[in-house]
């Protein structure tokens, strides 16, 4: 058996470290999105009106529109119905 010295090893790259944290970041972002997509259209829609906002807003609701056609929000819905039904909150 053959023993390596610590020193040997090779290092990663800082700049694959950071680009591998931003993948994992925006995958993480977009998957919240389209399992909770209520909540990018609501947090859009409370933003000050201006071009850009409305552009990604109009975004936001198709790609809510889009997951719940494919059932990709229906865990998220069924979820949020039991914790209104157990809290008494009212839903918005």
């Amino acid at each position: 058996m053959k023993h390596t010295s610590p020193t040997e090893f090779e290092r990663p790259h800082p700049a694959g470290q950071l680009r591998t944290a931003t993948i994992v970041i925006y995958a993480t972002l977009m998957l919240l999105a389209v399992t909770i997509p209520q909540s990018v259209v609501n947090w859009l829609a409370d933003m000050n009106g201006n071009p850009a906002q409305e552009t990604a807003l109009r975004g936001a609701e198709a790609l809510r529109n889009l997951s719940q056609r494919a059932g990709v929000a229906t865990v998220y819905q069924h979820a949020r119905a039991i914790f209104i039904a157990i809290s008494g909150v009212e839903p918005d």
